[in-house]
Parts: C-alpha cells; sequence; structure tokens
C-alpha cells in the first residue's frame, strides 16, 4: 500500500473536575506516503524501503485529586467559639476549591522519514516534533492576602519541540 490514513476520537470523563468541565474531547490523525511504492521508485536498487509520515493528536491529563475543585472545611476546638457556656465546635474553610478547574492538553505533532538502503543495510529514521501543553494542572501559590496558602489551577504551558534521528547499520551478514 502506497497511502495511510488514519483518525481517532477519544471522550474522557472525569468526575475530578466540576460537571461542566467533565467530559475532554482528544482527537487525533496520521497520514503517510510509502514512497518506495511508487513506479519511480520500485526498482531501485539503493532505496529499499522509504516512508514520509505526519501525525497530530491531543491527549488529556486528569491527574489531580478526586474533589480538588471543592473547597473544604476543617472542624476543630480551636476553631471553637462558646454558646450556652459550652464550647461549641467551628468550621472553616481549609481549602480554597475552584470551579473553573479543567482537563489539561498536549497537542502534539510530528513529521517523519524513514528510509532503507541497500536491501535494509542502513536505515534512518528522521522525527521533527512538537508538543504544546496548555492548561497545566497546578498546585498554585496564592498571595498571603487571599488567608490561604494555594489552590489547584490550570495555570501555564509547557513546549517541547526538537528532532530525534536514529541510524542503523548492517555491517557485517553472517
Amino acid at each position: 500500500r502506497k497511502y495511510y490514513l488514519t483518525f481517532s476520537m477519544r471522550a474522557d470523563g472525569s468526575s475530578k473536575f466540576p460537571k461542566e468541565n467533565r467530559w475532554g474531547f482528544f482527537p487525533s490523525g496520521a497520514v503517510s506516503w510509502r514512497l518506495s511504492q511508487e513506479d519511480f521508485l520500485k526498482d531501485n536498487s539503493v532505496i529499499s524501503d522509504a516512508k514520509i509520515r505526519a501525525s497530530y493528536g491531543l491527549t488529556g491529563n486528569n491527574r489531580v485529586g478526586a474533589f480538588d475543585y471543592m473547597s473544604s472545611l476543617t472542624v476543630s476546638n480551636q476553631n471553637g467559639y462558646g454558646w450556652n457556656n459550652d464550647l461549641t465546635q467551628g468550621a472553616n474553610l481549609a481549602t480554597l476549591g475552584n470551579y473553573n478547574l479543567r482537563w489539561e492538553s498536549t497537542a502534539a505533532a510530528d513529521v517523519g522519514l524513514d528510509l532503507s538502503l541497500f536491501d535494509d543495510r542502513i536505515t534512518v529514521i528522521a522525527d521533527y516534533y512538537h508538543k504544546n501543553t496548555t492548561d497545566l494542572l497546578l498546585k498554585a501559590n496564592l498571595p498571603l492576602s487571599s488567608g490561604y496558602q494555594n489552590a489547584m489551577m490550570n495555570i501555564g504551558a509547557v513546549v517541547n519541540q526538537g528532532f530525534e534521528f536514529t541510524l542503523n547499520t548492517v555491517n557485517i551478514l553472517k
């Protein structure tokens, strides 16, 4: 076969997020062209196999605590108060929730070339990749004036990109 095309769609639900942000949708697709199957390269004595490929896809991350989007209360005698000559336990807000919390997502793209030469004695694989992760799930520090140390938030982004090369040779055949 000369041409390949794939597509997939993923829908993930997580109770770790508020109802409005519970679902994440993550499509992906890839295409490739096997040049070595074309008439102009079929009988080439140098190129055994050659393929150009490209892919793109989204993935999601929900690695937060089960109820990190919700505020929580602490009940203790230290937070109590006097009522009717008795010490009554009191409650205070221990953690600040974030009802805007949502999936962290990574978009990844890759373009590559697979090339085999001299009856597969030399194989070269070359790739360029670009990954962009957005809405990072982090426990972010809050200003002291808020009364809280931190809260789970979607902040920041990370980009990874670069080239990868593989060279494989068969120097001696038995």
